[in-house]
């Protein structure tokens, strides 16, 4: 698997190595009711568009046979997808565009959040330009690193350590908590930083995660840790 990752294009890698590709994948697996038994299975469907084993036109039917979906909600499913996913990489999956429209979906709709999400794909001039830091302003950033991301790697790859992980998740949802209540963060930082390790345990529960889904989720929840330190 590393090795497959590894010959992707340094664009491609660039996209799959986004933090908001976390917070997709979550979000459309929730939305259908993909859950944790189910995880693997959807990561492995959204692989088969990545490495070309299906095209983006065998989405539906793909979603239907691995997933065990209806009809509407694989249609469904295929839309988020097609939109949210493979859209700023179809220069390299093949057309996504007009399949979308096909579906019946609202490409305007997904091209702007593609194109606020995916710089590097839409304005690659802008995003090198403003080489935006990865970490959060407002949190300070010793040098040391989180106790809770030590070791991440290798707890990533065993059930017994994803288990531990989403241990250490849930105690910081409940950090994050208490730091609304003591208003030492306020409202709406707080459910971020909670949607954040949603997402992040819905990414956690995948068994065979790729070196560029590893890093994603080490960098996000370094940053939710600085900037609940930070509050």
């Amino acid at each position: 698997m590393a090795n497959l990752f590894t010959n992707l294009p340094d664009l491609l890698k660039d996209i799959l190595a986004e933090d908001v590709s976390v917070d997709i994948n979550m979000e459309i697996g929730k939305k259908y009711g993909i859950n944790s038994k189910q995880i693997g299975v959807f990561v492995k469907v959204i692989r088969k568009v990545i490495f070309k084993t299906i095209t983006p036109a065998e989405l539906v039917a793909t979603i239907k046979k691995d997933l065990g979906l209806d009809e509407t909600k694989a249609k469904g499913m295929a839309l988020d997808l097609l939109g949210r996913k493979f859209l700023p990489m179809q220069w390299y999956v093949g057309n996504v565009e007009g399949l979308i429209k096909e579906l019946g979906g609202n490409l305007e709709k997904y091209v702007a959040e593609a194109k606020k999400n995916y710089p590097e794909v839409y304005a690659p001039q802008a995003k090198t330009e403003t080489a935006p830091a990865k970490e959060p302003a407002a949190a300070k950033d010793t040098g040391e690193e989180p106790s809770i991301l030590r070791q991440i790697e290798e707890r990533l790859t065993s059930t017994k350590g994803r288990a531990e992980v989403l241990l250490r998740l849930t105690a910081l949802s409940q950090q994050i908590e208490e730091a609304v209540k003591a208003q030492r963060l306020d409202e709406a930082a707080g459910e971020e930083l909670l949607h954040s390790l949603d997402a992040l345990s819905y990414a956690v529960n995948t068994k065979d995660l790729n070196p560029l889904e590893v890093a994603a989720i080490k960098r996000r929840l370094k940053n939710v840790v600085l900037k609940l330190g930070a509050a």
